[in-house]
């Protein structure tokens, strides 16, 4: 039987309308969009970091200049430098304002306020045909401010060599630190070479003396690193060589002047050499001190020496609560010139008439302490300060006892030479130190919050 064949039907196909295609090449527009959103955004984030990191720089900088008592001309340029030389903000609108203009420290000397606006195109957006730029603005103050220093050997001059030299057979023990700005060669506390921009040795050892202490910081290297001893025997090496360059912490220390104590009459000279000799002395205006016998007593207060020297090589010497400062005799005493302009300035040409210092420790000599009312409070602490060109040398020498001889010494330029032994409350703010003494001599701290470090601080 003949069977007839029926036709099977087949499922229609649906028609497909796009709507996938269509949801797809949104859904990539909008990834698409969106990562240039997050490339753009981090970009500007990124700027904006950038513009204050730079805005910081050029307060910090222009404060640094501050600090060393340079011109506000300098700390413009130098801070103009950093946004756009260093960190390449070509075109940015700068303005340095010294003292700051707003915020909490406007109208404050020794303060650098830094603004900064700069625009920022968006190149991404502008690849696609969106054109688009923003005005970033960032502001920044920077300041420096005194900091405690617990070094009690502070050597500045830093083209001196040695700028600390052991020349005596016996050990100098420092109870704090001791800084050395020499940039002379020589080798690192490790025995690495350490090359120095001026001839000769940072820190020198030539003899069988040594240095002991808390730690010593010196820029340059040194000859002998196993003649730098720890303060605490068996501890680690106190010596750090190549360390940077430290600033003058008493650079803003005012000149003495009658608004700050000086009592403005000229007294004449104190010269004794008479072992019978007995007499009290007031503050004043001074050509010399000079005493090698008899019994002297000076009155506190401020003791101008113009144009000579002070030496105190015998006899009984008493000065309790004093300052003597140490200047040519061209000074005025109202006025407080020339010396107020010596600031960073190299020293005075051999014409000039000055004189050093020269103590022994049979002296007592105590540094100046007066009550915060009196305008000369502000040098409460100093012992001897010499004017700051005036580079005559200090020698402080003998075998005093502790609180004999307290006070901050102050010659920028000098150098300091220690000989003998004994105990020295002294701080010494010098041009380099020669240590000379056959005994043991040891430095401990004054007692006085004098001679700090002026660090500088981001503060806005």
């Amino acid at each position: 039987m003949k069977r007839s064949l029926l036709p099977v039907s087949q499922p229609a196909t649906p028609k497909r309308d796009g709507t996938v295609l269509v949801l797809t090449s949104m859904g990539l527009v909008a990834m698409v969009g969106m990562m240039f959103l997050v490339l753009e955004s981090g970009r500007m984030m990124a700027k904006v970091r950038h513009v204050q990191n730079a805005t910081d720089s050029a307060a910090i900088a222009a404060a640094q200049i501050l600090v060393r008592r340079q011109s506000n001309s300098l700390a413009t340029t130098t801070a103009n430098q950093y946004i756009t030389e260093y960190n390449q903000l070509t075109g940015a609108n700068v303005t340095i304002s010294m003292p700051p203009t707003s915020g909490p420290y406007a109208g404050r000397m020794g303060y650098a306020e830094s603004k900064v606006i700069f625009d920022s195109a968006t190149p991404l957006l502008s690849s696609v045909g969106v054109a688009s730029s923003s005005s970033l603005n960032a502001r920044a103050v920077a300041g420096y401010r005194s900091v405690a220093a617990a070094e009690l050997v502070i050597a500045l001059d830093k083209s001196a060599t040695p700028g600390l030299n052991c020349v005596g057979n016996g050990q100098l023990i420092i109870d704090g630190g001791c800084i050395t700005n020499s940039q002379g060669w020589g080798v690192d506390e490790n025995g690495g070479p350490v090359d120095g921009s001026v001839n000769g040795y940072a820190g020198n050892i030539g003899s069988n003396g040594s240095f002991k202490g808390r730690s010593f910081k010196i820029c340059g290297g040194v000859n002998n690193p196993a003649g730098f001893l720890p303060y605490i025997a068996g501890g680690d090496s106190p010596l750090k060589c190549k360390a940077g360059l430290y600033t003058d912490p008493l650079i803003n220390l005012p000149t003495p002047t009658v608004a700050t104590g000086v009592v403005n009459l000229d007294r004449g000279r104190i010269r004794v050499s008479s072992t019978g000799f007995v007499g009290t002395y007031e503050p004043g205006i001074y050509s010399e001190i000079t005493v090698s016998g008899g019994n002297i007593t000076l009155r506190p207060g401020i003791y101008v020496i113009k144009g000579g020297e002070l030496k105190i090589t015998g006899g009984s010497f008493n000065a309790t609560g004093v300052m003597f400062y140490i200047t040519t005799n061209d000074y005025n005493p109202v006025t407080g010139y020339p010396d107020a302009n010596d600031g960073e300035t190299t020293v005075l040409n051999g014409a000039a008439q000055r004189g050093g210092a020269s103590v022994n420790s049979n002296a007592t000599l105590r540094a100046l302490s007066l009550p915060s009312s009196n305008p000369g409070s502000i040098y409460n602490g100093v012992l001897i300060y010499l004017r700051r060109a005036n580079d005559m040398p200090v020698t402080v020498a003998g075998n005093a006892t502790a609180g004999q001889v307290t006070g901050t010494i102050y010659a920028k330029w000098s150098q300091l030479t220690l000989t003998g032994q004994g105990v020295f409350n002294t701080q010494f703010v010098v041009g380099n130190v020669k240590w000379s003494g056959s005994g043991n001599m040891t430095l401990m701290a004054s007692g006085y919050d004098l001679a700090k470090g002026n660090l500088v601080y981001l503060v806005e």
